[in-house]
């Protein structure tokens, strides 16, 4: 067993998965599985393979790909792509195939025809560019003087129209304007009366607002409750260029979520019907744990442990029950 296949198997056991828990998250055989902690790589179907494998191993019980490859390189064969003999040799007799035929075709041509189709295309382009023009200043012309008429009929337009407005102002009664006032004082004081209730129901709010407090002495390090909830909503987001494997189970060791969350993914799960959830997390530095929008703080530094576990104890009852 090579140094690679040590470390790879005490991660994949240190996350509690068999080799056929492996083979159904990586979607890759038991026996190429077995064969890469063995470092038996003649199993595989070729170099190329045994990286990829290798890869979607370290992804999957949450190790540093770039880190793991680097630091193991020894013991990772090196997969580079080489072109046959044979293919080389028929590319070349290929090339040298079509080349006599495209020389033989140029000089099959008569200069003089080259030259005259050359003069043919530039004196239609010539007179091609001549009615271009014509037409384009017949246009510009036509343009221009419907423009001039454009404006003249809407300047007048605005003139009658500001007659009309003179007018219309001039003859405003005062009894108009006093009714204009008491609607416009109506108005401000229904948006006043809106403001305030708003205002009760934020206040509302802030009260019956829930709490993620830490329980001390708990058995298990990074215990919190939550309280005055109506519900309990949890969000998994990935932040870092790593993928993490992420577990969430109840109690009862019921699985709600157990799979690789990739970079930007966010999961949401509903967990308001259970007392107790525990969150696995493989590399904390790249996943950001909620509850009920509130971030969790993983119960050591995650740059000193990446492996983190977060337990949640919540009862509803009460929330329900007033609710």
């Amino acid at each position: 067993m090579t140094e690679l296949g040590k470390r790879l198997k005490e991660a994949r056991i240190e996350k509690g998965l068999s080799l056929e828990d492996l083979q159904k998250e990586t979607k890759i055989q038991k026996r190429y599985l077995a064969g890469i902690e063995e470092g038996n790589y003649d199993l595989m179907p070729g170099k190329f393979y045994v990286r990829a494998f290798i890869k979607q191993y370290c992804e999957a019980v949450g190790l540093n790909v770039e880190q793991t490859f680097e630091q193991y390189q020894a013991d990772i064969p090196s997969a580079q792509h080489q072109v046959a003999p044979e293919e080389l040799s028929r590319v070349k007799t290929r090339t040298k195939e079509v080349a006599p035929k495209n020389s033989k075709v140029l000089d099959a041509l008569p200069k003089a025809i080259i030259a005259a189709v050359v003069v043919g295309v530039l004196v239609l382009g010539w007179v091609i560019a001549l009615y271009i023009n014509k037409d384009d200043k017949e246009q510009a012309n036509s343009t221009d003087s419907q423009v001039e008429s454009q404006s003249e009929q809407s300047s007048d337009a605005q003139k009658e129209d500001s007659n009309d407005d003179s007018e219309q102002a001039s003859t405003k009664t005062d009894e108009n304007k006093e009714a204009e006032k008491k609607e416009a004082e109506k108005k401000e004081a229904e948006k006043k009366e809106a403001a305030k209730k708003e205002e009760e129901k934020e206040s509302d709010k802030d009260e019956s607002k829930s709490k993620l407090t830490t329980v001390e002495g708990a058995a298990n390090p990074g215990t919190y409750k939550l309280e005055g909830a109506d519900e309990f909503k949890l969000e998994l987001t990935a932040t870092a260029t790593t993928p993490s494997w992420v577990g969430v189970t109840n109690g009862k060791g019921n699985s709600f979520f157990s799979s690789m969350l990739q970079k930007g993914k966010t999961e949401t799960i509903d967990l308001t019907n259970e007392q107790d959830v525990k969150i696995r997390v493989g590399f904390a530095p790249g996943v950001e744990v909620k509850v009920n929008g509130e971030v969790v703080q993983y119960p050591s530094d995650p740059k000193q442990n990446v492996t983190q576990n977060v337990f949640i104890q919540y009862d509803g009852s009460e929330a329900n029950s007033e609710s």
